[in-house]
């Protein structure tokens, strides 16, 4: 029965005739032609700004730490940011297709109302990396103020295993993102399209001076590997690293990069972005902060992966005031697109007359707080448990959806139905139990790793196994319920609408 609240904004009833206002605000809405502007330019820079963080100081000294040589652990990269950017090229195109977010589209796959498990589970996912984010961009600005005045680093009680400093950096830090993503996502693409640049102007600097140092490339490139094989390490190392790499970065923004591309001037456009912004800049980006540590290392005889202790290290006031800031304004690129914007859209998805994407979004940042992520990175471990429990979540999602709509639905959507109770895709009372369910079986099975050692692969491959899984159950889970009714689907599975347009084909 259709809810007798009052009605949507009328910027979205001009979208959707008869939708439900419960399912609805202008911001859940297909975006209009003419607000689909972002170019390829846009989303290269978006995908420099998030690669470009402090964060990949740290996954890739991990690697090395754990024993793989710098030239292993940069082909882990590689190989997973292209397994991830194969993927982002299919989910990607729904968004830029259609101008719906993700938790919109994943009403057609687990049910109008079941879209909420699904993208709250990967909402607060995102919240916990928008967390970690935080904190290592507020060592940064802590690393800036404490160079530029000599008080700053005297507020060093310790308050709740935190130093005093650090406590007010992290509130400044949290501050200024709220400033940025309470202006919308128009400030959003301005932001990103120069964040992420500006990094190298700190990068190749600190280059030079580290090749500099270390009159080559350094003794982390000396370092050789603890794996005595090619296959040693192709199966012990390489396999193991690119899931685990695939669970730190960008499985996440596999499943909800229409969130993004809802923003496209065309599917080209963001493909081609993302091609340049994700593996190229990524390597890159990875080489120059593995020589840079190196320089460090050979300078200092400390082998340092945080990006805010390599700049005080190198012991240039200037030039760490400078990095630090800028560091800090790019963490922060990567934490407004890739962890603010996902849960902002799925909690409004839960309470559409209730949140609006700014006031989500606002809760989103103070719940990442919340999380206390300076607790999270004291322990290796600790982060890489969390990292494989993120994959065990959003690697079945990402499985079914990607079945669902390519194989099952044929890449055709009634966009209309996903607004509307009762609907095609409203299933059982708005659940649909069949990807429910595959969601659930692919979960447990890849979190059974922890407490079966038998099966503790399923663990450790956790996002592999999730996305095989997730994809293979629902095209059988599909085909039972095929064949239990004569060979024909339900209404929910069924092919419906068309594939969508481009903002460059509507203007056309």
């Amino acid at each position: 029965m259709a809810t007798t609240a009052a009605a949507p904004p009328a910027a979205a009833l001009s979208q959707i005739a008869s939708a439900d206002p419960g399912l609805i605000n202008d911001d859940l809405a297909p975006t209009p032609v003419a607000q689909r502007t972002w170019t390829a330019w846009n989303f290269a820079a978006l995908w420099m700004g998030m690669v470009h963080s402090a964060f990949g100081f740290s996954v890739l000294g991990g690697m090395i730490a754990g024993g793989m040589s710098a030239w292993q652990a940069l082909f882990v990269v590689l190989v997973a940011n292209l397994i991830q950017l194969g993927l982002m090229v299919m989910t990607g195109r729904v968004g830029a297709r259609f101008g719906i977010p993700y938790a919109v589209w994943a009403r057609s796959t687990f049910g109008t109302l079941g879209a909420n498990i699904p993208a709250l589970l990967r909402g607060f996912v995102a919240i916990g990396w928008f967390g970690v984010q935080s904190y290592l961009g507020a060592t940064a600005v802590n690393a800036l103020l404490g160079t530029a005045f000599d008080g700053w680093r005297n507020l060093d009680s310790v308050i709740g295993g935190v130093t005093l400093n650090l406590w007010i950096a992290m509130v400044v830090y949290w501050a200024v993102n709220f400033v940025v993503i309470r202006h919308g996502m128009e400030t959003v693409r301005r932001f990103e399209s120069w964040a992420g640049p500006m990094v190298f102007v700190v990068m190749v600097p600190a280059l030079i001076w580290a090749v500099d140092k270390a009159g080559g490339l350094g003794p982390v490139f000396d370092e050789s590997s603890k794996y005595d094989s090619t296959g040693n390490f192709l199966l012990h190392g390489f396999l193991p690293g690119v899931a685990l790499f695939i669970s730190a970065s960008w499985a996440t923004m596999v499943l909800n990069l229409p969130d993004l591309t809802r923003f496209a001037k065309s599917n080209r456009a963001q493909v081609r972005g993302t091609v340049i912004g994700l593996p190229i800049a990524t390597v890159v980006f990875y080489l120059m902060a593995a020589i840079i540590v190196s320089g460090t290392q050979a300078a200092t005889g400390r082998l340092l992966w945080n990006p805010a202790d390599v700049l005080v290290a190198i012991d240039i006031p200037a030039f760490t005031i400078v990095g630090a800031l800028l560091i800090a304004v790019a963490t922060m690129s990567v934490n407004v697109a890739a962890n603010v914007v996902s849960p902002a859209y799925d909690i409004t998805n839960l309470l559409p007359r209730v949140f609006t994407f700014k006031r989500a979004a606002t809760l989103a940042i103070v719940l990442g707080f919340v999380y206390m992520p300076w607790k999270l990175m004291e322990n290796p471990d600790t982060l890489f448990r969390v990292l494989n429990n993120v994959g065990a979540v959003i690697g079945p999602a990402t499985g079914i959806m990607i079945a669902d709509f390519y194989l099952v639905r044929r890449g055709r959507l009634d966009v209309a139905e996903l607004y509307r109770r009762n609907g095609r895709y409203w299933a059982k009372d708005g659940f649909n139990l069949v990807s429910i369910t595959v969601l659930a079986i692919g979960t447990v099975v890849c979190l059974s790793g922890q407490v079966v050692d038998a099966v503790d692969w399923t663990y450790e491959y956790a996002w592999f196994v999730g996305l095989a899984l997730g994809f293979l159950l629902q095209l059988v889970a599909v085909a039972l319920v095929r064949a239990r009714r004569g060979g024909t689907l339900p209404p929910e599975f069924e092919p419906a609408g068309d594939d969508g347009a481009e903002a460059e084909e509507a203007r056309a």
